[in-house]
C-alpha cells in the first residue's frame, strides 16, 4: 500500500507501505486533499498509483491550490474506477507536470455534460495547467473543458475517443502530440456562435478515424464548431478521415503555417452548413497541403438551408497532390486568393463561386500546374451582372480541360460549360467577371 508524509515544504508519495510519519492510502484524494490543505507542492516519487475518481473542487481540500510533480515518464497514475478518472470544478490554480494519467481503456459511466470526460475541467475552473504529462487510454475525452478555462502543453495524448475537447471555454493547446483517435484530435465548440479566442499551436496530431459517423462533426485534426477568433497556427496534421483543420460557423479565426498530410477530405474547410450558423472573417496563409481530397475550401452562401460563410483570405498556401474528385480552392463570397501555388490537382485549380454562390471575388497571382482546369468562374457570374469576380496575373500550366474557364455545378462536379477560354485575354470584361493579364500554357 503506498503512503505520504509531509517534508518541509513538499508532500512525498510512494509506492511504499507507511512506516513512521508516513500515512497509507488506497486512493489519491486523500493525497490531494492534504498537500492542499497544508498548502504544500505534491511530489510522486516513480511507481504506479491506482486510484478511482478524483476530484480538485472548491469545496474539498480546503479549496486550496494543488501543485503535482513528477519525473516525466516516472509516475503513472492508473485509473481503475468506472466515472471519469480527475474532475476539478470551480477551482482556481491546478498544475501537473510530468504525470501519466492512463485510463486501462475503463469504461467512463458518469458523462460530463453528456460527454465521457477522462479527465474534465469545468464549473468556471480557472489558472488548470497539464505540462509534460502523457494522458492515455481511456474510452472517452482525454480532457475535456466545458465552461472553463485550461493550459494544456507538451503533452502526448494516445487512443481516446477526442485527445482535447473544449466546450463554451477557453484553452492554449501548445506543442502536444496527439495520436490514435476515434473522432477528433482538438475539438473548440461553442453552444452558440461567440466569442472563444482559444489558441491552438504547435501541436502533432496524426491519426484521426470517425467512429461515429457524421458528415464532417467527426474525424478531424482540429474541429472548431460556433467559435469566433481562434488561433490555428504551427500545427502538423497527417492521416485524418475528414479535414486537418474544419472551422464551421463563427469566423476571425487565424488558420496560419499548418503542415498537412494525408486528409481524406478536404484539408482546410471553412464553412457554414447550419441555417444561421453563419462564418464571417478568416485569414488561411502559409499552409502546407499535400495528399488530400481537397485544399482550401470556402464553403455555403445560404441558397440551400446553409449558412452564409465569407470574408475570407486564402493566401500563399502551398497545395499539392488533390484527388481526382478534388479542387484545390474554392471560394464563394467575398474572398481573396493570392499568391498560392497549386500543383498536381486531380478536377481544378482554383474554382471562383459555385453557381449562384458567387460574389465579390478577387483571384490574382497564383500559380497553378497540372489540374483538369486551372481556374474555374461560376457561369452565373460570367453570365450575369452583379456578382464583381477578378480573375489576374495568375500562371496556369498543363490544365487539360481549360485554363480559365466558366463552369457549373451539378451537385458532385465543377465542370467546364461552353468552349470560352479567357487564359490568356489581355483584358477582358465578361459579365460579371474582369479577365486580364493571365497565362495559359
Amino acid at each position: 500500500m503506498p503512503s505520504f508524509a509531509l517534508f518541509d515544504d513538499v508532500v512525498i508519495v510512494r509506492t511504499d507501505a507507511a512506516t513512521s510519519g508516513w500515512t497509507d492510502f488506497t486512493g489519491l484524494q486523500a493525497v490531494f486533499n492534504f498537500a492542499r490543505s497544508q498548502g504544500r507542492p505534491l511530489f510522486f516519487q516513480p511507481g504506479v498509483y491506482d486510484s478511482d475518481t478524483v476530484t480538485v473542487l472548491s469545496s474539498n481540500g480546503d479549496g486550496k491550490p494543488l501543485f503535482v510533480r513528477a519525473i516525466p515518464g516516472s509516475v503513472v497514475l492508473r485509473f481503475i474506477g468506472t466515472d471519469g478518472f480527475l474532475r476539478i470544478g470551480g477551482q482556481r490554480y491546478v498544475y501537473f507536470d510530468g504525470v501519466t494519467f492512463d485510463g486501462q481503456d475503463r469504461i467512463l459511466t458518469n458523462n460530463e455534460s453528456g460527454r465521457p470526460a477522462f479527465i474534465s475541467v469545468v464549473d468556471n475552473a480557472q489558472e488548470i495547467y497539464f505540462e509534460n504529462c502523457e494522458i492515455i487510454n481511456s474510452t472517452g475525452v482525454g480532457v475535456y473543458v466545458r465552461s472553463a478555462n485550461a493550459v494544456i502543453s507538451s503533452c502526448n495524448f494516445f487512443n481516446h475517443l477526442v485527445g482535447i475537447w473544449s466546450e463554451n471555454g477557453n484553452i492554449k493547446a501548445l506543442n502536444n502530440t496527439i495520436a490514435n483517435v476515434q473522432n477528433n484530435g482538438i475539438a473548440v465548440w461553442r453552444d452558440a456562435v461567440s466569442g472563444d479566442s482559444s489558441t491552438i499551436t504547435g501541436n502533432l496530431i496524426n491519426g484521426v478515424a470517425a467512429a461515429a459517423g457524421g458528415s464532417g462533426q467527426n474525424g478531424n485534426g482540429i474541429s472548431v464548431f460556433r467559435a469566433i477568433g481562434v488561433t490555428i497556427t504551427d500545427n502538423k496534421v497527417f492521416n485524418v478521415k475528414y479535414s486537418a483543420v474544419r472551422c464551421n460557423g463563427g469566423g476571425l479565426c487565424n488558420v496560419g503555417n499548418n503542415n498537412i498530410y494525408s486528409a481524406e477530405e478536404v484539408a482546410i474547410f471553412i464553412e457554414a452548413p447550419g441555417a444561421g450558423v453563419d462564418l464571417t472573417g478568416c485569414i488561411v496563409s502559409n499552409n502546407s497541403v499535400d495528399r488530400a481530397g481537397g485544399g482550401v475550401y470556402v464553403a455555403n452562401s445560404g441558397y440551400y438551408n446553409d449558412g452564409i460563410s465569407r470574408s475570407v483570405v486564402v493566401e500563399g498556401n502551398r497545395i499539392s497532390n488533390i484527388t481526382e474528385s478534388g479542387n484545390g480552392i474554392v471560394v464563394e463570397q467575398d474572398c481573396v486568393v493570392s499568391g498560392n501555388l497549386i500543383e498536381n490537382v486531380g478536377k481544378g485549380g482554383i474554382q471562383a463561386g459555385t453557381n449562384e454562390g458567387a460574389r465579390d471575388l478577387v483571384i490574382t497571382g497564383n500559380l497553378i500546374r497540372s489540374a483538369q482546369i486551372g481556374v474555374g468562374v461560376s457561369n452565373y457570374a460570367v453570365s450575369a451582372s452583379g456578382r464583381s469576380v477578378v480573375v489576374s496575373g495568375n500562371i496556369v500550366r498543363s490544365a487539360s480541360v481549360g485554363g480559365i474557364v466558366p463552369t457549373v455545378f451539378d451537385g458532385t462536379w465543377w465542370n467546364r460549360y461552353g468552349t470560352a477560354e479567357y487564359g490568356n485575354d489581355l483584358a477582358t470584361t465578361v459579365g460579371s467577371v474582369t479577365f486580364g493579364h493571365n497565362r495559359y500554357l
